[in-house]
């Protein structure tokens, strides 16, 4: 994550236009050629290319290996072809902080926790206790391996890569954190869950979400905050409360047998200010 603001003191960088072309058209064609090559193993355990009868845990696998393929592709062309330090680009600072990270999914985590905790009081009912032991374990080591490299790859590419790239294309800081939003909203519109519950009520909260990353990376000249952020929201999904039509199936804790997506829109931006709020107290008191 390169510091946006002072690229002249860096002047080893290349930011060609033709550097971000490469590097996106390879992260594409990688991710692409990945997931062709996951889904034939898939096939080999589920018998066929029916993604929505995969069982969970092969869903997992098939949704987040790609992402692997993509991040080693995208680092490769940062390094070689834009001249960047990898530790300079996931962030401005000094040193990574991994400290920032653990308070930034640990704040989001248990924002989350009471925002369930909630609904179930105003909803009566609606949280259904599912636990499997024999579906969770396996699907938590597997997410507990796959999720951090989905959502590394993914902050990445959107505002480590992305957002400095759209600041530099626009000279406009606030609209590189804009455009990126809208284009991993956009990219997140093939889930199920905008087809079941619609366009206007889920992609809001993807933007919505992406807007929120773009903010603490720039404001915290790192992407620290965004991956501990990311990771909290993915891990919580998967393991602890999950809902039908879900992107991905998944054997979570609980199950919310009527989900209610404006409810749920409304609670993600109250949830989002607290812990914007939360975590400029913490940078405050710390710095």
């Amino acid at each position: 994550m390169t510091n946006q603001t002072s690229d002249q003191n860096k002047p080893l960088e290349r930011h060609d236009f033709w550097r971000y072309a490469i590097t996106i058209f390879l992260v594409i064609i990688f991710m692409i050629f990945a997931q062709i090559g996951i889904f034939g193993i898939a096939y080999l355990f589920e018998g066929n290319f029916d993604i929505f009868s995969f069982e969970p845990i092969t869903l997992l696998w098939v949704s987040m290996t790609p992402f692997g393929a993509a991040l080693v592709i995208l680092l490769i062309c940062v390094r070689f072809l834009h001249r960047i330090p990898i530790k300079n680009f996931f962030t401005s600072k000094k040193y990574f902080s991994w400290k920032y990270l653990l308070i930034s999914a640990a704040i989001w985590f248990f924002l989350a926790i009471l925002s369930d905790v909630f609904l179930s009081f105003i909803q009566k009912d609606n949280y259904q206790f599912a636990f499997n032991a024999k579906t969770f374990f396996p699907f938590l080591f597997s997410t507990l391996l796959l999720v951090p490299i989905q959502i590394t790859a993914e902050e990445s590419f959107f505002r480590g890569y992305l957002q400095p790239g759209f600041t530099r294309l626009t000279r406009q800081p606030w609209l590189g954190v804009i455009l990126q939003a809208i284009l991993f909203g956009l990219l997140h519109g093939a889930n199920t869950e905008v087809s079941i519950y619609g366009v206007l009520t889920t992609m809001p909260f993807y933007i919505g979400i992406g807007l929120l990353l773009g903010i603490i990376t720039r404001k915290y000249l790192g992407l620290e905050e965004a991956l501990g952020l990311h990771f909290a929201n993915n891990m919580y999904a998967s393991l602890i409360v999950t809902f039908s039509g879900s992107s991905i199936e998944s054997p979570a804790l609980f199950m919310i047998k009527n989900y209610q997506p404006v409810i749920s829109l409304i609670l993600f931006f109250i949830t989002g200010i607290i812990y914007y709020f939360l975590l400029q107290d913490i940078h405050s008191k710390e710095n």
